[in-house]
């Protein structure tokens, strides 16, 4: 795990890695087991998946329930942590079946952090399996969600039907966020004085994600947003030289942002749709970059790595410089 410490201009920047806040991990035997001391109890702030998917494992660690189709995501989770992305996603502690569910026990990124800052951003202009719509079955509840969130969207002859396919209607919701002009979008975010806000979906366009993006990273210093960017671009450089970012289809996964007063740290998180699909083309891999079409397999997620990076740099370039009195971050990595 990667974290940045931050300091008063009054505390002289200790590089030591042991002065990082240390958590004893303890990993419950079954997810809801009460393993918790009164010291490591905090509220647990999910900002993205199903309720209920996670439990609070033990100190610095979590249940989190794996999808019906099975073991891809303990998978992907288990061989990222064996490659050059390791310090960029949640440690992999084991999994296990429970009551008939399938289980990760993973690394709580919360931990590390006092009264934490979130933020998900669903990363790639596509969040769907291409087996996910590859039926050409017309259903009638699509149509009727389509309607709700655009009554002017259906075509005359989907109107005559009352009826479309699911690729219809994801590619269509995927165009009402900023995933199909960004490459990214964001899914939620907390911050202090507020509650978690998910009210992010109709957000199309740069200018609106990069003002909602401003209220996130608006309690840092210059130099804690600088921290940011610096790991964005270290992130980038590590995906685009790895093979296994290569041959894979990352869809549906998300960068997790989190921030205190003391530290700011960036982690790949959600693997549930990630497949391998170097048997699935010729030579084997993707660009992340090519437009999506039927059967590439493209996902658009180093699009999405751009088009972040450019924000959050107009951010931090806007930004005027931290006087004397601001907190200073310090990227300081403990691995």
């Amino acid at each position: 795990t990667r974290l940045y410490q931050t300091n008063t201009p009054r505390i002289s920047v200790n590089h030591d890695a042991s002065t990082h806040l240390q958590v004893t991990r303890k990993l419950s035997i079954n997810p809801g087991d009460t393993v918790i001391s009164n010291q490591h109890k905090r509220d647990f702030v999910q900002l993205g998946g199903h309720p209920g998917c996670f439990h609070i494992a033990g100190p610095g660690c979590l249940w989190k329930q794996q999808a019906k189709e099975g073991e891809v995501e303990a998978k992907v989770l288990k061989e990222l942590n064996e490659s050059s992305l390791h310090s960029y996603v949640p440690d992999f502690m084991g999994a296990k079946e429970h009551d008939g569910k399938k289980w990760i026990g993973m690394e709580d990124l919360m931990c590390h952090f006092k009264d934490g800052c979130g933020m998900d951003i669903k990363m790639g202009t596509r969040t769907f399996k291409e087996s996910e719509v590859k039926n050409q079955k017309l259903r009638t509840d699509l149509y009727e969600k389509m309607v709700n969130l655009d009554p002017k969207e259906p075509t005359d002859q989907e109107n005559s039907d009352r009826a479309i396919t699911k690729l219809r209607y994801m590619t269509f919701r995927e165009r009402e966020s900023s995933s199909q002009t960004l490459g990214f979008r964001l899914e939620a975010m907390k911050i202090w004085g507020s509650e978690t806000n998910k009210d992010f979906k109709t957000l199309k366009h740069k200018d609106q994600v990069k003002n909602a993006l401003k209220i996130y990273f608006n309690p840092l210093s210059k130099s804690g947003v600088e921290g940011f960017l610096r790991e964005l671009e270290n992130l980038y450089q590590l995906q685009t030289e790895s093979t296994f970012f290569k041959e894979h289809e990352f869809v549906g996964t998300s960068l997790l942002f989190i921030y205190d007063h003391e530290r700011v740290g960036i982690w790949m998180i959600d693997f549930g749709k990630t497949t391998p699909i170097r048997d699935m083309l010729d030579g084997g891999q993707i660009t992340h970059t090519k437009p999506w079409k039927l059967g590439n397999y493209e996902d658009g997620y180093f699009f999405g790595m751009e088009s972040l990076i450019t924000i959050v740099k107009e951010i931090y370039e806007e930004r005027e410089d931290d006087d004397e009195n601001t907190y200073q971050h310090t990227t300081l990595r403990v691995n």
